[in-house]
């Protein structure tokens, strides 16, 4: 009775260490016998972290859809964004040392530094940090975008593909949270990302979520509520009165950002409070992820 008693123990906690580490789950429809899957993506991982685990294919492969969080061309966006007028505010408000170095960064950029909102900035300085001082891309990688290369894959392989939402709702509800350019508040803010972008020891605990995630060392907190955060609460809630019934009528696979799994709020929670049975997928990359430190 005892040695039961230690093995049901031993695999409750193996079961919560998997949950825990990793970024693919299963979802299971007993009813409809239906299977899908979730994966949680961290957007600024390039394609090379993708293909060293070989589940990820796999479960898109063996699905008759796949769902994104937008299918939209990101020239479509560029595009909406360049139809703003010019704004000199940056000028204003940014010392002037600063401002030469956002230039600098800025020319990489596909869009015009003087048309994005000041969230928009610091959101796009903390997407190069990732990428070019956490490593989470490498130099040979031709998709410097998670979910973007999941969906060429996809299309690829003649798998239909279908958006929760489009690019420009994305930008309605980021100007609805932040219907002000708040320059006030996100000035210290942008400084702090230039001066990581440009220094030469950057503060690398701004990549712990990155090592973490490389390592699938994450915390999913399902236990805990969510914040009233229009990017993830309603998202999230908005995107489960379609998700549910698709996933009784088909086989689907589902790429979303991490964050929307986690907690209450996560369609993880909810799908499992709809009746879905979700697991936790155990993954094995095929080559050490240390390379990308």
């Amino acid at each position: 009775m005892k040695n039961k008693l230690n093995l049901l123990i031993f695999l409750t906690i193996s079961h919560f260490a998997i949950g825990q580490n990793t970024i693919l789950w299963k979802v299971t429809d007993t009813i409809n016998n239906k299977t899908s899957f979730v994966v949680g993506t961290f957007h600024q991982f390039g394609n090379s972290f993708v293909d060293s685990i070989p589940k990820i294919k796999e479960s898109l492969f063996n699905s008759e859809l796949a769902i994104f969080e937008s299918i939209d061309n990101i020239e479509n966006t560029r595009k909406m964004i360049e139809k703003r007028e010019t704004s000199l505010e940056i000028e204003k408000r940014l010392k002037k040392k600063d401002l030469k170095k956002l230039q600098e960064i800025a020319k990489k950029w596909k869009v015009d530094l003087y048309k994005l909102k000041p969230l928009e900035i610091r959101w796009k300085l903390q997407q190069e940090f990732q990428k070019s001082k956490c490593k989470t891309t490498k130099p040979g990688d031709k998709f410097d975008h998670f979910d973007k290369y999941l969906q060429y894959i996809a299309e690829e392989n003649k798998i239909e593909v279908l958006g929760l939402e489009t690019d420009s709702l994305q930008l309605k509800l980021i100007e609805k949270e932040n219907k002000n350019p708040n320059w006030k508040k996100e000035r210290k803010n942008i400084s702090a990302w230039i001066e990581q972008m440009t220094t030469d020891k950057p503060n690398m605990n701004n990549c712990g979520l990155a090592n973490k995630y490389r390592e699938f060392d994450l915390n999913y907190e399902f236990e805990k509520e969510c914040e009233s955060d229009i990017k993830i609460l309603q998202r999230n809630n908005d995107w489960m009165k379609t998700i549910p019934n698709i996933l009784r009528t088909k086989n689907t696979f589902i790429t979303v950002g991490y964050y929307h799994l986690r907690k209450k709020c996560g369609i993880l929670e909810q799908l499992k409070n709809k009746g879905f049975k979700i697991e936790p997928v155990e993954i094995r990359p095929v080559a050490n992820n240390t390379v990308y430190n």
